[in-house]
């Protein structure tokens, strides 16, 4: 299946992949830098939801 672009489901930026759900490289790598800073000794918290990661939550589950 060829590689289409389609908006990044957390940014809208124009991403290329074989569907329409996809996240980008940036918003991958946030995901990840925020993740990492949630591990402490060992120990993983589960961090905050704010208002913005709840609109982005609630906007990703809507559209699938």
């Amino acid at each position: 299946m060829p590689a289409s672009g389609f908006p990044c489901r957390a940014c809208g930026l124009l991403t290329e992949g074989v569907d329409a759900y996809v996240i980008c490289a940036d918003c991958t790598l946030e995901f990840e830098a925020r993740y990492q800073e949630t591990i402490h000794d060992g120990e993983q918290r589960v961090p905050q939801i704010t208002g913005e990661i709840e609109a982005r939550l609630r906007r990703l589950v809507d559209d699938w």
